[in-house]
């Protein structure tokens, strides 16, 4: 299992370390280096880190979430019950909640149908970048990398906190409902694909729900939900990080770029050197690409070219 091959490489670090805070320093270490974790967002179009305070949300409901001692362990990412799978899961990471004593006592909710349209223009619109390789719709929107899928829901007025929400998470289904009446749905529906949701995390930001999950293969999804229109495939971004890459394929780029840089420096002191090749350079580039050329459709390299 895959738990089995993370725990050998987590306790040859703790091993190393020797203490849980040497092994901690080490987790968070990395965090540090390696990721944007510790990036706060400072504004809807910054496309790394986190919205302020989330970050603290993830690494609390972590916590939780294997706490023996933690209502959260007695429960399933289902509310309680099985998934579509038949296997227990652990509940996604749930939002922080900081209240005083003196909040005012629920009152009985009606249908979002019925609310005044006021309530939705209060909450902040959705910008491009959350729905990239996505769709946009009124109420919720989506994006997409290969290995992962993010989801968006604007939150009608009465229910924006955690325990106002009854939130599922299945391998192919998503549920949003008020817990004190279920029969308030905000967003249901049967995903296209399936996700790893026992690894799902979702919070609570600006009268948002943001849930986010890992594919459970790396390929681009058409749609969210069954039903959702197919999105248009010409307009997917498909750029990856070149740390995303395997170690040989940053490797081969790698030795790319050096060589690109070599042959750059040589063609510019080869011009600056002597007028008379220079010319002979301009004529050679004119030359490379012409029909019956050895080097056609190779990339300009004149340092492999004999010359007098």
């Amino acid at each position: 299992m895959e738990f089995q091959r993370n725990d050998a490489m987590l306790m040859e670090i703790l091993q190393d370390r020797k203490t849980i805070t040497g092994f901690l320093d080490s987790v968070f270490g990395f965090l540090r280096r390696n990721t944007d974790f510790y990036h706060t967002k400072k504004d809807e179009a910054d496309k790394i880190g986190f919205p302020k305070g989330v970050r603290d949300q993830i690494l609390y409901g972590a916590m939780q979430r294997y706490d023996p001692d933690c209502w959260l362990q007695t429960m399933t990412a289902e509310d309680g019950s099985c998934g579509d799978d038949g296997e227990l899961a652990p509940p996604a990471v749930e939002e922080v909640i900081l209240e005083s004593d003196a909040t005012s006592q629920e009152s009985v909710l009606t249908p979002p149908e019925n609310k005044p349209q006021q309530n939705l223009k209060e909450v902040a619109t959705f910008s491009p970048s959350d729905y990239k390789n996505g769709a946009l719709f009124e109420t919720h929107c989506w994006s997409q990398t290969l290995k992962d899928v993010e989801l968006q829901v604007k939150l009608p007025e009465g229910l924006q906190t955690a325990k106002k929400l009854c939130i599922i998470i299945k391998s192919q289904h998503i549920k949003v409902n008020s817990k004190l009446n279920p029969e308030i749905v905000i967003l249901e529906g049967n995903l296209s694909q399936r996700i790893k949701h026992n690894e799902a995390v979702w919070t609570i930001d600006q009268n948002r729900l943001l849930i986010s999950c890992d594919k459970s293969k790396e390929l681009w999804w058409e749609r969210l939900f069954e039903g959702d229109p197919e999105i248009d495939h010409k307009k997917i971004d498909c750029e990856r990080y070149i740390d995303d890459l395997p170690e040989e394929t940053q490797a081969t780029i790698e030795k790319l770029r050096v060589q690109q840089l070599s042959a750059d420096k040589q063609q510019n002191e080869f011009q600056t050197s002597n007028p008379e090749q220079a010319k002979t350079l301009d004529r050679l580039r004119t030359a490379w690409d012409a029909e019956g050329s050895p080097f056609k459709g190779q990339p300009f390299d004149p340092s492999i070219v004999r010359m007098s």
